[in-house]
C-alpha cells in the first residue's frame, strides 16, 4: 500500500531492512550531546533479523557521562522534572 510515509509501498520489514541498511553506510561525524555537550563517542552495535541469516553493523553514539549518570540512578526513584 503506498503512501506519502511509505511511498514504495514496503512491508514493515523491508522498511526495517532499509533503515538498517542506509544506517550501515552512515559514518558520523563528530558530535556532541545534546543534554551535556560531552563529546559522543560512537560504540558499534550488531543487529540480526530473526529468521532471516542477515545481520548489521552500526555505530551509534553515545554519552559517556550521561550513560554513567543513568547507571547510577537508583531503581525506582523519580525525579523531578
Amino acid at each position: 500500500m503506498k503512501n506519502s510515509v511509505n511511498p514504495a509501498g514496503l512491508s514493515v520489514a523491508e522498511q526495517f531492512v532499509d533503515f538498517l541498511n542506509s544506517q550501515e553506510l552512515f559514518r558520523p561525524e563528530n558530535a556532541n550531546c545534546e543534554s551535556c555537550g560531552s563529546k559522543m563517542h560512537y560504540k558499534e552495535f550488531q543487529f540480526w533479523l530473526a529468521g532471516t541469516g542477515m545481520s548489521w553493523s552500526i555505530r551509534l553514539p553515545v554519552c559517556a557521562k550521561c550513560a554513567q549518570l543513568e547507571i547510577r540512578k537508583p531503581l525506582g526513584r523519580i525525579e523531578a522534572a
